[in-house]
């Protein structure tokens, strides 16, 4: 599983130490959204606002809370940061979604509500002659399964259920672009 929490929310420092007990939240990746507003407040060494839903519960020194998500991921690899407007700035998708988080790996990046559905293909077992100097990829296997692969993971989008209703147009499954991806 993977959370996630804004680097401007006021429970912000209480996200970034909830894996220094080994004990808790085993199986489970935390990542802190990071903006650009912040590394350039952090960069200032400004004060940052910690808001939510408009208003602002207290405030603390940018880089000492930078410092803190560092020393938390140096103690024990937890969290993780997401640099979330950079990821929506490269999103091709932005004219219909926004992301807010990554699956718990950090390959895909989602919208609200949005699925993670992967698949992979084993280069290693289409190695020819493997640890000769004639060693080689497949590549008339490689290319019979690719069209596979692709069709497998359209077909799990199309079957997959998702477990929360749609609350808005903006609050909803990613489906765009005639729903090929």
């Amino acid at each position: 599983m993977m959370a996630t929490m804004r680097c401007d929310h006021p429970d912000i420092e209480t996200f970034i130490d909830a894996k220094s007990d080994a004990r808790r939240l085993r199986n489970f990746n935390l990542s802190v959204l990071v903006t650009d507003a912040f590394m350039a407040a952090v960069e200032r060494d400004d004060v940052w606002k910690l808001t939510f839903e408009g208003t602002v519960y207290r405030t603390v020194q940018a880089r000492a809370l930078w410092d803190r998500i560092m020393r938390a991921t140096y103690a024990y690899a937890e969290p993780g940061v997401i640099f979330i407007d950079r990821v929506n700035a490269m999103n091709n998708l932005a004219y219909c979604e926004e992301i807010r988080a990554t699956n718990p790996c950090g390959e895909q990046p989602l919208p609200p509500y949005g699925a993670c559905l992967l698949g992979s293909i084993n280069l290693a077992a289409l190695v020819r002659d493997p640890f000769t100097p004639h060693a080689r990829v497949d590549e008339e296997r490689l290319a019979a399964l690719v069209p596979v692969a692709v069709r497998y993971l359209d077909n799990m989008i199309d079957l997959s259920h998702y477990p929360l209703e749609a609350r808005s147009r903006h609050h909803r499954p990613r489906r765009c672009a005639g729903d090929v991806w």
